[in-house]
Parts: C-alpha cells; structure tokens; sequence
C-alpha cells in the first residue's frame, strides 16, 4: 500500500520544521509492509531535505555566544574544506545538538564520557555518537579518537575532519575549541 496525501505531508511538514527524528505510527510499523513502510518513509525524508536545503546560518547573525560561534565555524568549515566528519567532545551532548541544528554536510562523530548521553544522542539529526573515555589533554583526546576511527575504518589517513571541544576538558558547557586537523599528521 502507498501512504496518503496527508501521511507524505506530515512527513515533509516536520523534516522543514527541523525535526531531528520521526517515527512510524505502530499500524504502519507493524501491518504487512513494515520494511517497505521505513523505505517509504526514509524515501521522503531525503528527498524533502534535498529539495529544501537547511536555512543558511543568517537567522544568528548578531550576537552570538561561543558555543553558537563555534558551531558556525565548524559547519562553514566542513563543507569548504570537504571535510570527511565533525568531531564533537561532549560532557553532556549539548556541543552535538548544536552542531546538528546548522545540519552541516557531514556526519557529526560525537563522542560522550557516558553511555547515558551516548543514547541520548541517537536521536539527533546526523549525529554519530561514541563513548570515549576521559583524557587530561587536547592531543590525547584527538589521538585516542583518531585510533577508534581509523581501526572501523570511519575515516582514512588524510581525511580532514573538523574538531570541536571544551577546554578545560571535562568541564560542561565550554565549548570554546574548534581544530581543523588532518588524520595522521602527527603518526
């Protein structure tokens, strides 16, 4: 069976609304066609957000707080440098939210002190989260990260990824860090 007029609406109506995730209603995940239902319905989320392209970062122009700047900057800078991801180090998913709401054209690879805001995350918009455990410094955040991704093969020597952190490390709400690197440049 095909889905209505209104079902396909709905569908596109919440996508443009920004919506991070949709579901189906448990007729349509459970009645005779449920694998063909999740086709249908990721059929229609692509194509909305590829006809309707996110809003460009205008509606921030001002005053913005770091977070908001960062944030920004990151998105600005994956798709100018084609960036293979953006890498978020999140205490509590708020870095990671943020990005997904400028919908940047590559993954965000989030990576959470716990699984609590690990799971949390996978209803974000293009957010990959991760558990990563707690480090004292930047560069042994970033070689532990760049090991996790390169061993399943996330990523590949001389991908750029785009960095966003907080520093002191650890600390909730600093997101004040944003490093453009290029994997193995320090093996």
């Amino acid at each position: 069976a095909r889905p209505t007029r209104a079902e396909v609406s709905d569908v596109a109506n919440a996508i443009l609304d920004g919506t991070d995730a949709v579901m189906l209603s448990a007729e349509s995940a459970t009645g005779a066609y449920p694998v063909e239902a999740v086709r249908t319905l990721d059929r229609i989320i692509r194509h909305t957000e590829g006809a309707f392209p996110p809003a460009s970062m205008e509606r921030r122009r001002g005053v913005l707080s770091f977070p908001q700047a960062i944030s920004d900057a990151a998105a600005f800078s994956a798709h100018e440098l084609k960036a293979r991801a953006i890498v978020a180090f999140t205490q509590s998913g708020y870095t990671a939210r943020l990005l997904s709401q400028d919908r940047p054209p590559v993954p965000i690879i989030a990576f959470a002190p716990t699984e609590r805001v690990r799971r949390r995350l996978t209803l974000d918009w293009g957010v990959i989260p991760r558990l990563i455990k707690p480090q004292a410094t930047v560069d042994q955040m970033v070689n532990d990260m760049e090991a996790s991704l390169l061993a399943d093969r996330s990523v590949r020597y001389n991908d750029i990824l785009i960095i966003v952190a907080g520093a002191p490390l650890g600390v909730r709400g600093t997101v004040n860090l944003m490093k453009l690197h290029r994997v193995g440049e320090h093996r």
